[in-house]
């Protein structure tokens, strides 16, 4: 049995055609091809096909922090907003209802606010705690030299105050407190004699009625006669290149050289009698 399957094996393989045997390539074949193929790998790809631009990641800045991409920052500043407007929302309700529990009082009762960052902040910081009318300084008060009002300030402001409710007698800006319109200095009297045109301008352009500032100081330099006739000459030149703003004097303490004016002393100048009722306020009516 055994033998008869060895022979029908060996029949079996007789008669099936022997595979040709691959004949060996030389080595520098071999080496030819795959040097052909790596290059065919390493070929660049065409102009036309698509490649993806990569955003360049951004450097850190001079503190050591990356500076937020540019979809995230406009998110945030998205975000900013909408909470600003809510807030606004919030001190509008608010000023409302102020005025409706104080409708039936003639008082106009308010706080000096800050207007940084924006004149119309000023107004919204009114808001905010609910006066009835407000002071702020219409540019810095502690510099001689600032910068001109723009037509976006004006028709923000202008806006923020219609939103409001406010009027413009409703607002009485501060002077600077550089301001010294008695000084014996000729230069610090020309400078804030400047200061104070700039100013009631500054109000001018704002739409408001009124400007209130600190009439100045003697420096134990002059007499205090000699100080108010400055400051009436002073106020006059400034009434005769404005319009429309009303000048409040405000008084003062008499601490050192700082003039305090009698009302008396107010009602002798003869600004008091050339220009009265027109732009300046007797304090004690």
């Amino acid at each position: 049995m055994r033998r008869s399957l060895r022979v029908v094996c060996r029949d079996s393989l007789a008669a099936t055609p022997t595979a040709a045997v691959a004949k060996k390539r030389p080595v520098k074949d071999v080496k030819v091809e795959v040097k052909e193929e790596a290059t065919a790998v390493t070929k660049p790809r065409s102009s036309s096909s698509k490649r993806i631009k990569k955003e360049p990641i951004p450097s850190p800045d001079k503190e050591g922090t990356t500076p937020e991409p540019p979809a995230l920052a406009s998110k945030k500043a998205s975000k900013k907003e909408l909470e600003k407007a809510a807030q606004l929302d919030t001190y509008l309700s608010f000023i409302h209802t102020r005025r409706e529990q104080t409708g039936d009082s003639n008082k106009l009762v308010g706080a000096h606010v800050s207007g940084a960052s924006g004149l119309e902040n000023a107004v919204f910081n009114a808001a905010k705690i609910g006066a009835r009318a407000f002071a702020f300084f219409t540019r810095s008060q502690r510099t001689w030299t600032c910068k001109p009002l723009t037509p976006d300030t004006i028709a923000a402001f202008h806006a923020a105050m219609k939103r409001f409710g406010y009027a413009p007698g409703d607002v009485v800006p501060h002077g600077s407190y550089l301001l010294n319109c008695g000084s014996p200095d000729a230069g610090v009297l020309q400078k804030s004699r400047d200061g104070l045109l700039d100013e009631v301008r500054r109000c001018e352009a704002l739409g408001l009625t009124l400007y209130n500032f600190h009439p100045g100081a003697t420096k134990n330099e002059i007499s205090v006669d000699e100080c108010l006739d400055l400051i009436a000459e002073s106020i006059e030149q400034t009434l005769q290149q404005t319009t429309g703003v009303t000048i409040l004097v405000e008084n003062m303490s008499n601490q050192g050289c700082v003039l305090r004016v009698h009302l008396a002393c107010v009602s002798s100048w003869d600004l008091y009698t050339s220009i009265w009722p027109r732009n300046v306020h007797d304090l004690s009516k």
